[in-house]
């Protein structure tokens, strides 16, 4: 802004800033670099990362205007914009004292020899730049939509956001306000949910200055979310009170999951509900699904499965995904509603 403001002192500028951001906004940027004499663009590390800093110069430079380029920053000319020579930029760095008085020869040489004159006869051939849009703002307007988002749309989008963080393009801030807007969705996974939960907020975590020293491990703690949920409400609702103590030395492997599996009990909604038939499931090696009850085949279907998920996808076209978690001889699958574990099947290998 400095800058800005020392120019504005000899000549008519014009700086984006003085409108809003949106459509009309890029529009109004296009029209005054059309209407400019001399097109003055600042080389910075920012500018040179920025999608619209090189939109517009692109535009200028398919004008032909007469450009001015003022390099504030250091960086390699193997970096510089395609449009830009090194010869036609003038470094313009803050310890530099005589620079002002530099720009201002340059400037009354270009505005004395008339260098900058132009012809707009053509312009009506040059194909504008359309505005450029952040991934931050192509994440929002996902994450803004009315539309459900299905778990895998979920996952992709906070992959997404990551990458963002890591490309250190976008200020915290203004991720951090997104990954809230993520968790007030109605349709938020809660394993999605969980996630954001645990990157907010986002200073600090990211390329902490001093990170903090994990605690020490508390062996009799479960750290697996979904484990914990099965665990607790096991405990709560059913006569099965060692399950913590059973499953806490155990692991989750999710290749267990072949085979055949029986129903031992069933709790939904904190009640645990009686089994009135005898249920088995299973998951046979060629990814075929089958539920039997009373010794009949009831439905089935295929199955597929990650780390985290199960996914049956019935002979009729219905598709349920869960969460699981699988060990040698005991099995349990979670349907979550609002962040919240609703069901929870519980299963023995029966062979």
């Amino acid at each position: 802004m400095d800058l800005v403001d020392f120019l504005s002192i000899y000549h008519n500028g014009w700086f984006d800033s003085k409108i809003g951001a949106g459509v009309e906004w890029w529009k109004e940027i296009l029209s005054q670099i059309r209407n400019c004499d001399v097109f003055v663009f600042v080389l910075s590390d920012d500018s040179n990362q920025s999608k619209a800093c090189k939109a517009e110069l692109e535009y200028a430079h398919k004008l032909g205007k007469h450009m001015v380029i003022l390099q504030v920053d250091e960086i390699d000319p193997a970096f510089f914009p395609i449009s830009l020579k090194a010869d036609n930029i003038t470094p313009y760095f803050a310890l530099e004292n005589s620079r002002k008085n530099k720009l201002l020869r340059s400037l009354k040489e270009i505005e004395d020899n008339k260098i900058y004159t132009w012809d707009d006869k053509d312009y009506k051939n040059i194909l504008e730049p359309r505005m450029p849009i952040s991934e931050l703002s192509a994440i929002l307007s996902e994450i803004n939509t009315d539309e459900e988002l299905s778990l895998d749309e979920q996952e992709k989008l906070l992959n997404r956001i990551e990458r963002l963080i890591a490309k250190k393009e976008e200020k915290l801030a203004n991720i951090e306000k997104g990954l809230e807007l993520f968790l007030k969705r109605d349709d938020i996974n809660y394993l999605v949910g969980k996630k954001i939960d645990a990157m907010l907020p986002l200073e600090g975590k990211v390329n902490p200055t001093n990170p903090p020293i994990p605690p020490e491990p508390d062996h009799d703690e479960i750290t697996n979310l979904v484990l914990r949920d099965i665990v607790t409400i096991t405990e709560k609702y059913t006569e099965d009170k060692n399950i913590r103590s059973r499953l806490k030395t155990q692991q989750h492997n999710p290749v267990l999951l072949f085979g055949s599996w029986k129903r031992l009990k069933n709790i939904q909604n904190g009640q645990s509900i009686p089994i009135m038939m005898q249920e088995f499931i299973i998951f046979n090696n060629n990814y075929a699904f089958q539920l039997i009850q009373n010794n009949m085949q009831t439905n089935y279907g295929s199955f597929m499965f990650n780390q985290e998920f199960l996914t049956i996808n019935f002979w009729n076209g219905m598709i349920d995904t869960r969460s699981y978690q699988c060990f040698q001889n005991e099995l349990y699958i979670v349907q979550y509603m609002n962040n919240v574990a609703f069901n929870v099947d519980c299963y023995t290998r029966s062979f």
